[in-house]
């Protein structure tokens, strides 16, 4: 597995690296440790150096030279610490740190572009010393433009020992199958437990209504209803069932992305599992504005999957 994580010194990126710990990843990976600092947006250093008619004298351009040197060599330090961290927790990844200046949003694109990493794993914002912030609405443009699954790590709320609580978001989607694949895929401690949940937001098309609290006991369920319950939850909960792990299922009505945030409140999920985009013939829930609302109103972390086709 390849992860690309991006450090920017602050306590929300210190917090995404506790988080690895908590996401059930591989004791062998490969792992980019990637600071960025943009350099350039200093404004006591453009104010010195600018001069009539846009020319940089050679003594400016000295000082831009030097400026821009010591901006990475904090930088560099600043990735080698977090590293030694990352690799401590995990002494069988091979770790190393990429550092760079400019935009930081652009620069972690084009990288994981280049290096294809399985996951990306960001902060939920924060601002280090090292100039701006690398994480933030950075991290929301990330999860727009990659092309990859991405991470939203946040602090745990949790008290340290009680079990793991991973929420998985369906709704009978390939995007929403792969979640679970990812989960299944993953090396939880044996304690994990783990809930599926899904939502309608249209009353007026349901087939799943024989299911949920509003239906009347005794109606009996159509084999549209069944149907949809075998896909949509049944399935993925057989799927989960196989690893012999601890899983449970919830079905609510409402607004997708308040159905599961709110989900994850009550049950107290560490982390919410979702797809980058859904769109099924049972209904539509995790399309690209689900996902992203969740992962970013959500106040633990949030791996939002991404099916990664051949062309990239």
């Amino acid at each position: 597995m390849k992860i690309l994580i991006a450090y920017d010194g602050s306590d929300f990126a210190d917090a995404a690296i506790d988080d690895l710990t908590r996401a059930g990843l591989s004791g062998e990976a490969e792992a980019v440790l990637m600071c960025i600092t943009d350099a350039w947006e200093l404004p006591e250093i453009i104010d010195r150096v600018t001069t009539s008619g846009g020319k940089v004298s050679q003594e400016n351009a000295e000082l831009l030279r030097r400026h821009v040197n010591d901006a990475l060599e904090n930088t560099r330090r600043l990735a080698e610490t977090a590293a030694a961290k990352v690799q401590a927790l995990f002494p069988g990844w091979s770790v190393r740190t990429e550092v760079r200046t400019g935009k930081p949003a652009w620069e972690i694109i084009t990288f994981a572009d280049d290096w294809q990493p399985d996951l990306i794993v960001v902060g939920s914002h924060g601002r280090g010393f090292v100039g701006r912030a690398i994480l933030g609405s950075v991290s929301m443009k990330v999860l727009h433009e990659s092309r990859t699954s991405v991470r939203i790590a946040r602090e745990r709320r949790s008290a340290v020992g009680d079990p793991l609580h991973i929420l998985i978001a369906v709704d009978g989607s390939q995007n929403a199958d792969l979640c679970v694949e990812t989960v299944v895929g993953r090396n939880w401690p044996e304690d994990t437990e783990f809930r599926l949940i899904t939502a309608d937001d249209d009353p007026a098309s349901r087939p799943e209504t024989a299911v949920l609290d509003l239906v009347p006991e005794g109606k009996e369920d159509s084999e549209e209803a069944k149907a949809w319950v075998e896909r949509v939850l049944n399935s993925p909960a057989r799927r989960m069932q196989e690893t012999k792990r601890s899983i449970s299922q919830n079905c609510r009505w409402g607004d997708a992305r308040r159905v599961i945030l709110d989900e994850a409140i009550d049950w107290k999920a560490d982390c919410i599992f979702i797809g980058a985009r859904g769109l099924s013939r049972f209904r539509r829930l995790l399309i690209g504005s689900v996902s992203a609302a969740v992962a970013a109103r959500a106040e633990c972390s949030v791996e939002v999957v991404r099916m990664v086709h051949p062309e990239g």
